[in-house]
C-alpha cells in the first residue's frame, strides 16, 4: 500500500498544473509531460479485452499520427485533476465516458491475469481481469 501511495504522490507532484491544449481535431497534448493522446470517438465507445487494447494502440491511426501505445499507470493517472469529480478530466477532452480505461500496468508478477483500471468519474483505480472489456484511451510522446 505504501508503494501505491507514494506511486500516487510521486504522480501527483511530477504532473501537477499541466496545460492540456488541442493538438488537432482528435489529439489532445498535455504540454507538461509532452504527452499525445487520443480522443476521437472510438475512446468513449469502444470497450476490450486488455491484451486487445495493448495490440489496439499499437495499430491506431488517429489524424494521420501513429506510433500510440496503451499508457502506464503514471502516464493515465497524468491526465486525472483529483481536484474536480465527474468527470476528473480537463475539459478539453471530448470524448470519454465515466467508466474504468485500461492502463498498460499489470498487477503483480509477469504470468498475471489482472491490470490497472482509472475510472474517470472518480480517479480511483483498481485491479480488474484482463479478459473483461474496459475503454481505452491510447498515448504517445509528443516529437516536438
Amino acid at each position: 500500500m505504501k508503494l501505491i501511495t507514494t506511486l500516487i504522490f510521486t504522480a501527483f507532484l511530477t504532473f501537477a498544473h499541466a496545460e492540456i491544449i488541442n493538438e488537432s481535431e482528435n489529439i489532445i497534448k498535455d504540454t507538461k509531460t509532452n504527452f499525445l493522446w487520443q480522443d476521437d470517438k472510438a475512446a468513449k465507445t469502444d470497450k476490450m479485452s486488455f491484451h486487445k487494447a495493448l495490440e489496439y494502440c499499437k495499430n491506431l491511426k488517429v489524424d494521420n499520427t501513429s506510433g500510440w501505445e496503451l499508457p502506464g499507470f503514471l502516464e493515465l493517472f497524468s491526465i486525472v485533476d483529483p481536484k474536480v469529480y465527474n468527470p476528473t478530466l480537463s475539459e478539453k477532452f471530448k470524448n470519454f465516458v465515466n467508466d474504468n480505461y485500461w492502463s498498460g500496468k499489470k498487477f503483480g508478477h509477469g504470468t498475471s491475469t489482472e491490470a490497472i483500471v482509472i475510472n474517470f468519474k472518480s480517479g480511483a483505480f483498481n485491479r480488474e481481469l484482463m479478459v473483461d472489456k474496459f475503454h481505452v484511451r491510447c498515448y504517445k510522446k509528443a516529437t516536438n
